[in-house]
């Protein structure tokens, strides 16, 4: 009998729990009341999210002619909103980093930053509220393939080579030969992890948008927006073509028909652009 995702998340002794910090930083930053107070104490309790912030708010994007050296100038010179979103950033990024160190683990972490970026973006196009947490949903919508990589390195592997060579579908892909693919995977990831149900949707459903439970499916549909538009940019590792039903259930789940959708469209592109300093950081 195959192994159902949930045995092989409890199987992965050597995938450690999520970071304390970064599960804090995370349930911090889904309350829209949190202060950047709050969030300058928790950062100084982790010595990486501290270089982090200070590295990317001296980055050449922000233009400072004097040295940032503390949190709170960080935060100032950032503002609150993206000192929070690179904070989440670094957190969730360090799950990328577990399996064997390569193209592709970066290519991952590239589309799952564009995604998150361009989710958020396309979140505030349409005028829904919850930014961050698109952002945040978008960076984790593919963590399943990090744990199928961590635990499969040399199957996964070439199944992603596959993937790339043969511009096929890779869900499909996962399924024929696990018998689960990496939402079912990462669904269980997060679960056991205790992270919020509007995320671990996101995570199940952004390739089948419908089947989400009603509450989250505009959440859902926004990241599965940002997924196309990442992989139209040629950022990852997935065709563009595969995401074509995805892609038109979260319009219709949104009301968007295909003019509003490429202004909105647009409108996420120069965010990313303005934005581009920031990948580059990371």
């Amino acid at each position: 009998m195959p192994m159902t995702p949930q045995e092989l998340i409890q199987n992965l002794g050597d995938l450690p729990p999520l970071p304390q910090v970064a599960t804090r930083v995370i349930r911090l930053s889904a309350n829209a009341d949190t202060s950047s107070d709050a969030l300058q104490t928790l950062i100084g309790t982790d010595q990486a999210l501290s270089a982090q912030l200070l590295k990317v708010a001296n980055s050449a994007m922000f233009g400072r002619v004097r040295e940032v050296t503390t949190l709170t100038q960080a935060i100032l010179t950032l503002g609150f909103s993206a000192a929070r979103s690179v904070v989440l950033a670094a957190s969730v990024k360090n799950l990328f980093s577990r399996g064997p160190a390569g193209v592709q683990e970066r290519l991952l972490w590239e589309h799952a930053l564009v995604t998150g970026l361009t989710g958020s973006a396309l979140c505030q196009a349409v005028g829904q509220s919850g930014a961050e947490e698109a952002f945040l949903a978008g960076l984790m919508h593919d963590i399943g393939k990090c744990v199928l990589a961590l635990k499969f390195p040399e199957g996964y592997s070439a199944l992603l080579h596959r993937i790339q060579g043969e511009e096929t579908e890779g869900i499909g892909l996962e399924l024929d030969t696990f018998g689960f693919d990496h939402t079912m995977v990462g669904e269980a990831l997060l679960r056991s992890w205790n992270i919020g149900e509007s995320i671990q949707s996101v995570v199940r459903w952004h390739h089948d948008p419908r089947q989400a439970p009603a509450e989250h499916q505009k959440l859902v549909a926004l990241v599965a927006l940002g997924n196309q538009v990442a992989t139209d940019l040629q950022v990852g590792l997935d065709m563009p073509d595969a995401l074509t039903r995805p892609t038109r259930e979260a319009l219709d789940i949104l009301r968007l028909d295909d003019k509003a959708y490429q202004e909105h469209r647009t409108a996420a592109l120069e965010a990313l652009e303005r934005d581009k300093g920031l990948i580059a950081e990371f």
